[in-house]
């Protein structure tokens, strides 16, 4: 039997080494096929940023403020209430005019529950151009430490685990924004008189039992600044600054043995101002910068002129 010499392949611009170059006699399946090819190329590459210096340059996209994107719990979440002085409340009040401060703090989370749902939904918001975070603070931690006998065992992950954990959020994190700094908080103390005191409002087998500890709080303080070291990474360690605290002002820096107080959000904001300011030196003059000037730039080059006329003013 004579067969007819196969027709040369063209270099395919994917790795697939099999793909020949389209022709009439393809069927309409394989050209639908390299098609979808071809686009799955495309959004891949939309995704990690290929184009975004393109869509800058060509006004497509504009230049956004830089962001911070705070990632946490409900000590994240509860530092958006504006009347305890919540630290993102005042984060966000300092950078009013410069930067976006994007709270991604969610009550009861873990590490673990933020890889499985919280990520997915950021990475989406970075991806579509929502925000491009300069800096990335994760603030995980306190609800990993709740007591493995506790009465909140199901919000517990075991300290390797939590290791683990920050070490992949970090990943994804930068997988997500290549160019942000990250930093990691510590878990902060914990009043153990205080959660004494609350769970004896408890009924039933939990009367009595406690959710949280200062010294587990402690030990996963102590694993998030090993982690941050493995990685290279900057920490703020807030668990052992409270602890050093006198014992009087440590009694006033929690509502509820856990959470930060006004006075405490107070210590929270300026703990981390300065963390910011030693450790990133050039983003916070970048973030001291506003994104459109002050009206008195227009006043002196722009100033409204009255129109000269002969009339006599009125008496």
């Amino acid at each position: 039997m004579v067969t007819s010499p196969e027709k040369p392949k063209l270099p395919s611009p994917l790795p697939a080494p099999s793909v020949h170059a389209p022709s009439p006699g393809l069927p309409v399946t394989t050209k639908r096929s390299l098609l979808a090819l071809f686009a799955l190329a495309a959004y891949i590459a939309w995704s990690f940023g290929a184009w975004e210096a393109v869509l800058q340059k060509t006004s497509i996209r504009p230049r956004l403020r830089p962001a911070i994107l705070l990632v946490g719990d409900s000590l994240t979440e509860k530092g958006t209430i504006p009347k305890t002085n919540g630290w993102v409340t005042l984060l966000q009040s300092d950078y009013r005019r410069s930067v976006n401060v994007v709270p991604r703090g969610l009550s009861g989370y873990n590490t673990r529950y933020a890889r499985s749902a919280e990520v997915p939904v950021i990475a989406g918001e970075i991806s579509s151009g929502a925000y491009t975070p300069a800096l990335i603070t994760i603030w995980l931690g306190a609800n990993d430490a709740a007591l493995p006998n506790g009465s909140a065992v199901a919000q517990h992950v075991p300290i390797d685990d939590y290791k683990g954990n920050l070490v992949k959020l970090v990943h994804a994190f930068k997988g997500m924004a290549p160019g942000a700094k990250i930093l990691l908080i510590t878990p902060p103390l914990v009043d153990d008189e205080v959660q004494q005191t609350h769970s004896e409002r408890y009924q039933g087998a939990m009367k009595g039992v406690v959710v949280h500890s200062n010294k587990m709080a402690g030990m996963y303080a102590r694993a998030c600044v090993d982690t941050a070291t493995v990685l290279g990474l900057p920490v703020l360690d807030l668990h052992t600054y409270f602890n050093n605290l006198t014992d009087w002002t440590r009694k006033h820096v929690l509502e509820d043995g856990l959470h930060l107080n006004l006075k405490g959000n107070n210590y929270m904001y300026e703990q981390l101002r300065k963390k910011i300011d030693v450790e990133f030196p050039n983003f916070a003059h970048k973030f001291e910068r506003w994104q459109i000037p002050s009206y008195e730039k227009w006043v002196d080059s722009d100033p409204w002129v009255p129109e000269a006329t002969n009339s006599t003013p009125a008496n």
